[in-house]
């Protein structure tokens, strides 16, 4: 039987990673997907440990092992959902400077992996000059930035307006927690793409894939 989040936790608390890891693979042979598995189990599984360290039940160091067991899961499960063949675009995928929260981004960089993108996953805190050099060296087609915290939203339009700015002209999406609540969006409607949730991403994949398809058969 398949656990739910909070047994997740708890396991992720205790740092029990093949035991979390068991669990995982219970999910997908069940038929979940992998947007199930993130919006609806790991997702949860770790917004529930942080529920826990805010109201001091469980200590700094059981959220960092529970944090460390989330990444590994992340990037075993990554590895075995990575197609055989890519589509030939490529992604690349940062948190900006100061930004540490980066769960939701690898996940996000996994999707698109999983839909056949070269996919490059930058991690947490990058400066804006390491993100342009990468971004001048590699060419992306899509970058994708994260925020969570509301101090960091400045930062986030230096890296908009940056990156957008390249002379490939890569397509900028950006998601997190705070850019609704904050209507960020309306100040770079013409710059980036906003994506909220996973299942909106999923959809927003969709329609860029399709999109390029159709440029390919008029070419």
């Amino acid at each position: 039987m398949n656990m739910g989040f909070e047994q997740l936790a708890e396991q992720m608390i205790r740092g029990m990673t093949e035991a979390c890891w068991v669990s995982l693979m219970e999910q997908v042979e069940s038929g979940r997907n992998s947007l199930y598995i993130y919006e609806q189990w790991l997702g949860p599984a770790m917004r529930y440990v942080g529920s826990l360290w805010e109201q001091n039940l469980i200590t700094v160091a059981d959220e960092h092992l529970a944090s460390g067991v989330c990444d590994i899961l992340l990037t075993r499960y990554a590895a075995l959902v990575k197609p055989d063949q890519t589509n030939g675009k490529r992604g690349m995928f940062l948190c900006v400077e100061e930004e540490a929260h980066y769960f939701g981004l690898k996940m996000v960089s996994t999707l698109f992996e999983e839909r056949g993108f070269d996919a490059r996953f930058y991690g947490p805190n990058l400066p804006l000059e390491g993100a342009l050099l990468s971004a001048m060296r590699w060419k992306p087609d899509v970058i994708g930035l994260s925020v969570s915290i509301v101090y960091h939203l400045p930062k986030l339009r230096q890296y908009v307006n940056a990156l957008a700015s390249l002379p490939s002209r890569p397509t900028v999406i950006i998601g997190g927690r705070v850019i609704e609540p904050y209507g960020i969006e309306r100040g770079l409607a013409d710059q980036a793409v906003f994506v909220p949730t996973l299942l909106e991403l999923n959809d927003w994949i969709d329609s860029y894939l399709l999109a390029d398809a159709e440029q390919q058969i008029v070419r």
